[in-house]
């Protein structure tokens, strides 16, 4: 059964020079041509996660690009898109050539690279886009990086840049100065307690409205990272509805886990936006029926696992997630829905489109084949750092037999196949 745009449907898929070329009834194959037997399991094209932090370069002790872009493909993703806060960041087009550089001939899935727009590197947003950038990250509160945001009114005039570039910017939205303020209030609580009173509601939702309103009024395009906050939701609804260009986006651990479900595992849950209500989680999945959410991301963030073996209050925030969407969203979502906010929807919003996220006719043959109910065992994790909650408490849906990029295998019956062949899609 194959998931294409218009249909779900049995067919034979055919793949010649990297780009699907035929989609036949079954048994339309030549007789000579090599084939991958999918009978019985369910056909998608590969997944786009546009949020990953690969840890490349300054960070490899967290994860290095083989182990992720293999844990990606083991997951059915065949297209992620990086983000720059690394060692050095990706502000500059020599930070972003020399991290070209480095996983050149190295993934095992297709690549592309956020540059970085904060206070310190505003007036490189023009080179990173002519340097290839997929397109831009801003972080608008303290997280596992210290990059402050532009003031307002430099923050307004990046993002006329950036629009005028075509440069679209992914942002995280907390209000700093909340943040540093709900701390200071937080006495009294501690782990994972201490960190959501720390990080409340009001501190994204503020920096959501703020964000989509800077944005209107330069004519930039958005995507608001992982959604987390019932009000943040609504805000994104809003900007939608009065005309701005914003995109938004959830993670499977705030669609599939609370802070409830999660406190006792202490920092090994610690994540920013935290974990929050049975209520913020329910705005989410209303936000995913009604298009406010837009597509799916990971949020892939490894750490060491001694790095996260210390209080809430010190660890940092983040967890491996890449391999784990398709599997735990798939019986949640089911094909159609799962294709697109994690292939079409991140496909289209980052440039991808038509050439990812579908399966049809001239398109890049990447492709995932899933076996459509819960693995009779446990699939074997390569993140070098896969532990997370995710992982603890959320059972697999769904089970990935194969993944194709250009229509080689990459992932087959649990090990990955042949040399690493991922492309850099340099904007």
């Amino acid at each position: 059964m194959v998931c294409t745009p218009d249909a779900l449907e049995r067919m034979d898929v055919g793949v010649r020079d990297g780009r699907f070329a035929a989609l036949a009834p079954p048994g339309s194959a030549p007789a000579d041509a090599p084939t991958l037997d999918a009978g019985g399991c369910i056909v998608l094209p590969g997944l786009v996660d546009a949020h990953v932090h690969f840890r490349e370069p300054g960070l490899v002790h967290k994860e290095d690009w083989g182990s992720a872009s293999t844990a990606a493909v083991a997951g059915g993703v065949t297209t992620v898109l990086d983000m720059p806060n690394v060692l050095p960041p990706t502000a500059t087009p020599a930070a972003l050539e020399e991290k070209v550089a480095r996983v050149a001939g190295r993934s095992r899935c297709h690549y592309g690279f956020y540059g970085l727009l904060a206070a310190a590197n505003a007036d490189q947003i023009e080179a990173l886009a002519a340097a290839g950038a997929a397109g831009l990250k801003l972080f608008l509160g303290e997280t596992t990086a210290s990059l402050p945001a532009p003031a307002d009114g430099a923050l307004l005039e990046a993002l006329r840049v950036a629009g005028a570039c075509g440069l679209r910017t992914m942002v995280h939205a907390e209000n700093g100065d909340l943040l540093a303020a709900a701390a200071r209030r937080a006495t009294g609580l501690d782990g994972l307690d201490a960190h959501l009173a720390a990080r409340p509601a009001l501190a994204e939702v503020e920096a959501v409205t703020r964000i989509c309103l800077l944005a209107s009024a330069a004519g930039a395009p958005l995507a608001i990272a992982h959604l987390a906050a019932a009000g943040a939701v609504r805000a994104v609804r809003r900007a939608k509805v009065d005309g701005v260009d914003v995109r938004g986006e959830a993670c499977p651990h705030h669609l599939l886990l609370t802070h409830a479900q999660a406190a006792h595992l202490g920092s090994l849950a610690k994540v920013n936006p935290p974990l929050r209500t049975e209520a913020d989680q329910a705005a989410l999945w209303v936000g995913i029926a009604d298009g406010t959410i837009d597509e799916i991301g990971s949020d892939h963030a490894p750490h060491a696992t001694s790095e996260k073996a210390v209080a809430v209050a010190v660890a940092p925030a983040g967890f491996a997630g890449v391999q784990l969407t398709l599997p735990m969203l798939y019986g949640r979502l089911g094909p159609r829905r799962l294709v697109g906010l994690c292939a079409e929807g991140p496909a289209r919003t980052w440039g991808l489109w038509p050439s990812k996220g579908r399966i049809a006719l001239g398109a890049d043959a990447d492709l995932v084949v899933v076996r459509p109910h819960p693995p009779a065992q446990p699939a074997a994790q390569w993140s070098r750092h896969p532990d997370g909650p995710i992982l603890r408490l959320c059972p697999p849906t769904a089970e990935v037999v194969a993944t194709l990029v250009d229509g080689r295998p990459v992932w087959l019956h649990g090990a990955p196949r042949g040399s690493p062949a991922g492309r850099w899609l340099r904007r």
